[in-house]
């Protein structure tokens, strides 16, 4: 469904905290019976959505991410009960190793002040993570729109959970 010539397998992806939520929250209620966060779940609602979305991630040799995403995923995380939040942290860890993921540090002065009082440390790390991987052809997977827009902005590819669950990149 997806076709190969539009993302190089060279490209890397950087994924914001929304996709890796999503992924993480899917496995919850289909594999460990988390009921109460279905509610949570917005785009990978049936398994077609989520066939979409791991064929999608394949697309990608290298994926990404800030350690400030993992930062919001505790705030996330920490809402659930204790025995919970042992589960979903190792779904996080599972994920990530299934993937290949690594992790990029951006310090606060490293950031652009205007952009980060526009958009918050998250979403101007994986700028900078894009900037610093330009050769890579940096591709940002979000579920912001905002973020969308300041990648457009900054010449960035991204791209929305919503059309990679849907097959339609």
């Amino acid at each position: 469904m997806f076709s190969s010539d539009r993302f190089d397998r060279q490209s890397i992806l950087i994924l914001d905290t929304g996709p890796i939520r999503e992924l993480v929250t899917y496995h919850a209620v289909y594999h460990f019976g988390f009921s109460k966060l279905r509610q949570e779940l917005k785009q990978l609602t049936s398994v077609e959505n989520y066939q979409n979305f791991s064929e999608f991630l394949a697309t990608f040799r290298k994926k990404m991410t800030s350690t400030s995403v993992i930062a919001e995923l505790h705030w996330w995380i920490r809402e659930t009960d204790h025995h919970g939040q042992i589960r979903l942290w190792t779904r996080v860890r599972e994920e990530f190793e299934r993937m290949g993921m690594d992790e990029d540090a951006v310090t606060l002065l490293a950031m652009d002040i205007e952009l980060l009082a526009k958009l918050g440390p998250t979403d101007v790390s994986l700028l900078e993570i894009a900037r610093r991987n330009v050769r890579q052809h940096p591709v940002i997977l979000t579920v912001d729109g905002q973020l969308q827009m300041e990648c457009r902005k900054a010449q960035v590819f991204s791209r929305s959970l919503s059309e990679a669950c849907m097959g339609v990149i």
